[in-house]
């Protein structure tokens, strides 16, 4: 008889913009296994009236924010023993710097196992940027370069130093992009 596997703990991540959100939604409903959640809405629930001035607040208070984010997700796969699946980022830029920042802990080095960097062409996002009303994002080309780099760096960075598998996916056909995406998951 084999070893039931254990659920697995990957993250997305990749520079706003990039499609992270609508690539998931769209391959969700494939996907049984895997737990869906968002980084930045579950810091948004624990912080509450904190969330909107997260940036500023002092490291001590953002890094308990994020220890009680990781037990959340120990908690909430432990409960449905699922695979999870968290859209977030690995780097995020500082708006109050213009400087591209790591806001992946040791904690997640240590949840996580897998990352997937999605990828794509600086053009496409600050398009998607300049689209997405919803959201105050960065708009200087500039500025997305150093994201991009940042992201990829830190990515490459953190999966060899704590023996993490990397995916990488580039910004390509939708499609494509879906179903690589999708055999990943599987």
């Amino acid at each position: 008889m084999s070893k039931p596997r254990s659920p697995r703990r990957i993250c997305l991540v990749g520079v706003r913009g990039v499609g992270k959100t609508t690539l998931i939604r769209s391959i969700l409903p494939a996907l049984p296994q895997v737990d869906y959640v968002v980084g930045s809405a579950i810091l948004r629930e624990l912080a509450g009236a904190d969330f909107a001035r997260f940036d500023s607040l002092p490291p001590d208070v953002k890094q308990h924010y994020r220890e009680e984010a990781i037990r959340w997700m120990e908690t909430r796969q432990e409960g449905t023993g699922r695979d999870i699946l968290c859209d977030g980022h690995t780097t995020l830029l500082n708006p109050a710097t213009a400087q591209v920042e790591q806001v992946f802990t040791e904690l997640d080095c240590h949840f996580f196992r897998e990352l997937i960097l999605l990828e794509g062409p600086p053009e496409v996002i600050l398009q998607r940027r300049r689209d997405d009303l919803t959201k105050r994002r960065n708009l200087d080309g500039s500025l997305l370069h150093a994201e991009l780099a940042g992201e990829r760096e830190a990515c490459l960075r953190i999966a060899r130093e704590h023996d993490m598998r990397l995916h990488e996916l580039p910004m390509g056909d939708d499609q494509v992009i879906a179903r690589q995406l999708t055999g990943l998951l599987t």
